[in-house]
């Protein structure tokens, strides 16, 4: 049952039932901003997470290139140890001078080899440690995130508590109210964006600030 009382008791209990209900909808409006608010974590940790593979992918495509090297390295290694065990075969000046030549030329590839090689093998010891450097970045992104979701549930566990208050304040609000007088609110307030009732002060509308 709702109390009746005078007009001016009435429009007071209005006016706090308008109070009560603006302060619900900024507290569903912060539970809604809630989830926001993880969105740049959520984000720092995927950008952490895709430096992490492609820095990985990098490693593997300098390892392949690595392992790639060292068999032409060994190749080469092996074809002019055969190129030189034929000068011993060899019956001419001329035979000899152009085996010597073939030597030349394949230890000469065989030093670009090995400068490349330890050039490739010096650019992947970076990529490792550039690496480990995302994988810390990746680890202090994720335990932030972690962080921030277990604040944004304390804080959505007190928002809900003072919710449910907020509620039953309502409820004890509505029930000082004639029900025709809250039914007329109800209406306003769904017309005019939740303000069903305002004040005036100094002559001024506290709901539309005009005069």
């Amino acid at each position: 049952m709702r109390a009746a009382g005078t007009l001016r008791d009435q429009f007071r209990v209005l006016l706090a039932l308008q109070q009560v209900d603006d302060r619900l909808r900024a507290l569903a409006l912060q539970e809604q901003q809630l989830p926001q608010r993880l969105q740049a974590y959520e984000a720092a940790c995927a950008a952490a997470r895709q430096q992490l593979v492609q820095q990985q992918a990098a490693i593997e495509q300098s390892e392949r290139q690595q392992r790639a090297f060292e068999r032409e390295l060994a190749n080469h290694q092996e074809a002019i140890r055969k190129t030189q065990s034929k000068a011993h075969e060899v019956k001419t000046n001329k035979e000899y001078s152009a085996i010597l030549a073939e030597i030349d030329v394949g230890k000469q590839r065989l030093e670009t080899l090995e400068d490349q090689l330890l050039a490739l093998m010096e650019a992947t010891d970076q990529q490792r440690q550039a690496y480990h450097v995302h994988e810390q970045q990746e680890h202090v992104a994720q335990q932030a995130l972690v962080e921030q979701r277990h604040q944004i549930q304390q804080e959505h566990e007190t928002l809900r508590r003072t919710v449910v208050a907020e509620q039953e304040r309502r409820r004890q609000t509505v029930a000082g109210l004639e029900a025709k007088l809250y039914e007329q609110y109800q209406k306003v307030a769904a017309q005019h964006g939740g303000r069903g009732v305002a004040q005036l002060q100094d002559g001024v509308c506290s709901g539309c600030h005009l005069k």
